[in-house]
């Protein structure tokens, strides 16, 4: 019996080892795919997070828009078809992504209607906004159905929270206190399962602890995913502001403007006129600094090309130009600080100007040229002028005896450059940043 006894021990033991291994692989195998489905849901609420961020910048978007329409009586480039668009991708891809998660099916299924009752929506605003026919109950409609679609997504939070998170947590929990009865056990077998117990044990703390780390990872993506949103929020609202001012500051420019043209007409003396047309242009230089840059995505930096063109056509239109002439423009710097631009837009105003009143006298064709390169940071090099018939005299460049040269000086002084006239054909400034001298003398 004996014999029988240390015979069957032996198969005891092993069919014991193989039961301990068994159930220790089967409860890491679970732990893994219950982690593996806590990171998915973390990753689907990261996703909804973004999606509610993509509301808010659809509501921005839609107040851009009518402050555009209130403002210009125009809107022929709306940004919300592309924003409307990318939420629609988005939602697309999230619930073929995550389709097996809870209330997800439901809202891939739900929201695209309310997307589409929400453009609906949207355009009849515009429509009525742009008709004065009184667009407010469209808007509350709007506003009502926006905040329908975000109660949709809060809604799939929480049942993720619910019925995701929180069962996947209690199942990672329930599988660690089967590994610590199972860890328990294991201390009573034999010195064979002694290894097999340590590894087991490391492994499912890991577990647990990466469980731990995936629950903190997941307050922690809410907690920043909130600031985030307030701040972007916050960000979009200064943006609007800003552009909002710049808008308001053209349109008074602008009426700067037509005060001056109607002054304009009550004068009869053409030298006088003349006046009165460069005060016009300079103010245009001005308000074309703030059209373009509330028209600008990037509030600090302006498109140089963009600017120089409206405003030669601007001087083209200003003085009536008749001549043929071809334009020498050469721009190798993209964007501009209004700071910069400023200064350099009326100095280009004013050597332009000159060049339409008294570079072509008897002429009917010559060349403008304005060539622009290097950059803000480093020193920008500017050459400006005419082929015309230059300066009677240069007494009158190195002692300005009127306003409009002893502007150009002024200018150039605060954009901390130098400026000569160029010997030659014509009149030619070349203006060069001091920054950029100090690096070549270096």
């Amino acid at each position: 019996m004996n014999t029988l006894s240390w015979r069957i021990w032996p198969i005891i033991a092993a069919l014991l080892a193989v039961l301990f291994i068994t159930v220790d692989l089967l409860l890491v195998g679970q732990a893994s795919t219950v982690q593996q489905r806590i990171g998915q849901e973390v990753q689907l609420l990261s996703e909804l997070s973004q999606m509610n961020e993509g509301l808010n910048q659809l509501v921005l978007v839609h107040r851009v828009d009518l402050n555009t329409l209130e403002a210009e009586g125009d809107i022929s480039d709306q940004r919300w078809p592309v924003e409307l668009q990318r939420f629609a991708e988005r939602t697309a891809k999230l619930g073929a992504r995550f389709n097996e998660e809870p209330g997800v099916a439901a809202l891939a299924k739900d929201l695209p209607a309310a997307l589409n009752d929400i453009d609906s929506l949207h355009g009849i605003v515009i429509e009525r906004t742009a008709a004065n026919s009184g667009a407010s109950m469209s808007e509350s409609v709007f506003q009502f159905m926006l905040q329908r679609a975000g109660k949709q997504l809060e809604s799939v939070q929480r049942k993720v929270h619910e019925h995701g998170l929180g069962m996947h947590t209690a199942q990672l929990s329930e599988r660690w206190d089967q590994a610590q009865v199972l860890l328990f056990l294991a201390c009573f077998m034999a010195f064979i399962f002694a290894l097999l117990v340590g590894m087991s044990r490391r492994l499912l703390v890991e577990s647990r602890v990466a469980g731990n780390e995936l629950m903190n990872a997941k307050h922690q993506l809410e907690h920043t995913n909130q600031e985030l949103r307030e701040t972007m929020l916050s960000k979009e609202e200064k943006e609007v502001m800003i552009k909002e001012i710049h808008h308001r500051v053209k349109n008074n420019l602008q009426i700067v403007k037509s005060l001056i043209r109607f002054q304009q007409d009550q004068v009869k003396d053409t030298k006088t006129r003349e006046l009165f047309n460069e005060c016009i242009t300079r103010v245009s230089a001005m308000a074309l600094v703030h059209e373009q840059t509330y028209l600008s995505k990037d509030l600090a930096n302006i498109d140089v090309s963009s600017y120089l063109d409206h405003l030669v056509r601007d001087l083209v239109y200003a003085y009536s130009v008749d001549k043929q002439l071809k334009m020498d423009i050469d721009i190798k710097v993209k964007t501009l600080s209004v700071d910069t631009l400023v200064p350099m837009g009326l100095m280009i105003n004013e050597i332009i100007s000159n060049s339409f009143k008294y570079a072509f006298q008897g002429r009917e064709s010559g060349t403008i040229t304005v060539h622009l390169h290097g950059s803000e940071a480093d020193g920008m090099h500017m050459l400006i002028g005419d082929d015309g018939v230059g300066l009677k005299s240069r007494e009158g460049f190195h002692r300005p005896n009127s306003l409009g040269m002893d502007l150009i000086h002024t200018l150039a002084g605060q954009l901390d450059s130098d400026i000569t006239l160029i010997d030659g054909p014509g009149t030619k400034y070349e203006v060069v940043s001091q920054k950029l001298q100090r690096k070549k003398v270096a």
